[in-house]
């Protein structure tokens, strides 16, 4: 059985549905009724995806403090975390990777999302932060984790009770589901502040010996 094509969890108070589908390049490639040119309608599939994404979060306004970014050091990948414990870690890495999975272009585990909010919570957030955050942590593994183990879950299973939560958190700012919207702006904010989601998704020149997490997103017609 071929395998499911990727998914992102992009819920907003749009018209969007909760979970957009994003084919893999071999779907795209085998598939008799797709568009001959598989790497364009890739492209523009990933590109509203991504627009989604932040729209999710706040729009540009809330990324923006990615230009802002504190001086922090992300903990390397596959290094123990700082701030996270094993299980935490492990329960970021899963969930930033289905909130932005790896399709022709890098995913949140790809430019390490983990290790960049690791580092945040570490050296830049405050008590209180680290302490809502941690809260969040674990509100959504129990959510998640009601019919058994989140982290034990296939790919299929686990990308269906995400945007489930993800469809509810959504559904008119869910007081009791804050704790989630607020993880998931730090993922997605993250990311874009990466070198490599920067690089990838916003159309940056890396400039050798030197890496400035300022954002510049563009939403180019007709690319």
């Amino acid at each position: 059985m071929p395998k499911p094509p990727a998914s992102g969890i992009i819920s907003s108070n749009t018209t969007t549905p909760a979970t957009v589908l994003l084919r893999s390049p071999t779907a795209s490639a085998t598939c008799a009724n797709c568009n001959s040119d598989s790497g364009e309608m890739l492209m523009k599939t990933r590109r509203d995806f991504l627009r989604e994404l932040i729209i999710s979060v706040g729009g540009m306004s809330a990324l923006s403090a990615c230009g802002d970014a504190p001086v922090f050091v992300a903990t390397m990948a596959g290094e123990p975390g700082r701030f996270y414990t094993a299980e935490e870690m492990e329960l970021v890495s899963r969930l930033s990777e289905l909130i932005i999975p790896r399709t022709e272009t890098p995913g949140a585990l790809d430019v390490n999302v983990s290790g960049y909010m690791d580092g945040l919570m570490t050296d830049w957030a405050s008590e209180e932060t680290r302490t809502a955050h941690r809260q969040a942590l674990a509100e959504i593994e129990r959510r998640l984790s009601a019919d058994g183990s989140f982290l034990a879950l296939d790919e299929v299973a686990a990308e269906q009770v995400l945007a489930d939560l993800d469809r509810s958190a959504f559904a008119e700012a869910a007081d009791e589901l804050g704790g989630y919207r607020s993880f998931k702006g730090y993922v997605t904010r993250s990311y874009f502040a990466t070198e490599g989601g920067a690089r990838e998704e916003q159309q940056w020149v890396a400039v050798p010996g030197r890496w400035d997490p300022d954002l510049l997103v563009t939403d180019r017609q007709g690319v």
